[in-house]
């Protein structure tokens, strides 16, 4: 009996140390998989594809614009005319006596409007900055969403593979004890919470790749490209 009871603890014990190790390797080899030019052309490829990046960039060019036509308010300060009467008309209208044949030229001046020119063009530069320090500020977010996005993803691979193998070692185990089971070596208490063992880290596995599907579609999503075809 306590030869049983020895054997059970050493079964278990020998899977939970299998668990810890599997765990342990997994946060040791995270980093060893970033690939950090990969890293950057999928943040090249979330500032040429992202709706809401482009967005902003639209708002930092019609700001631009804006400037410019600020400073053409300048020219609505003078404004020209002209008249002209035809050369066999009398020399003098006497409707306007200061009309004579030919064309006649005029400029008019707004000094009102050359006041008043100067603070919106500065204002519409103001509105441009403001459009590029948000425009390079959600550059900055979204540079830390892929990457977040991209840490996630790696996260998730790098889980399911310890979750893959961790099922196919348990698997490994349980096949063994159910062979012991039918020579009778092993009890039926062993050989179910085996087979449970291994169906809970069937689950894990399973989980582990829904989660992994998740974070590599959020990281597809900002990039907007398949994972396989970024070069």
């Amino acid at each position: 009996m306590k030869t049983k009871k020895r054997m059970k603890k050493t079964i278990f014990s020998l899977i939970l140390v299998l668990f810890i190790q599997l765990g342990l390797r997994a946060q040791e080899s995270i980093t060893s998989t970033i690939n950090i030019p990969i890293l950057d052309r999928y943040i090249e490829l979330a500032k040429e594809y992202y709706p809401k990046r482009k967005m902003y960039k639209a708002s930092e060019l019609s700001a631009k614009a804006k400037v410019g036509v600020a400073r053409a308010t300048y020219f609505d300060a003078f404004t020209a005319s002209y008249i002209y009467r035809p050369d066999g008309a009398s020399a003098l209208d006497p409707n306007n006596p200061y009309s004579i044949n030919g064309f006649q030229f005029g400029m008019h001046f707004n000094i009102g409007i050359l006041f008043r020119t100067p603070a919106y063009v500065r204002q519409a530069k103001e509105e441009h900055n403001e459009m590029i320090y948000q425009s390079k500020e959600y550059d900055i977010l979204l540079a830390s969403q892929v990457k977040q996005n991209y840490y996630d993803y790696l996260h998730m691979l790098n889980t399911m593979k310890v979750k893959a193998q961790a099922y196919t070692d348990n698997k490994t185990a349980s096949d063994g004890l159910q062979y012991k089971f039918e020579k009778g070596e092993v009890t039926l208490d062993d050989y179910i919470k085996a087979k449970t063992i291994t169906s809970y880290a069937q689950s894990e596995k399973l989980l582990a790749e829904v989660n992994m599907l998740k974070a590599k579609d959020n990281l597809e999503a900002l990039i907007g490209q398949k994972l396989e075809d970024v070069k």
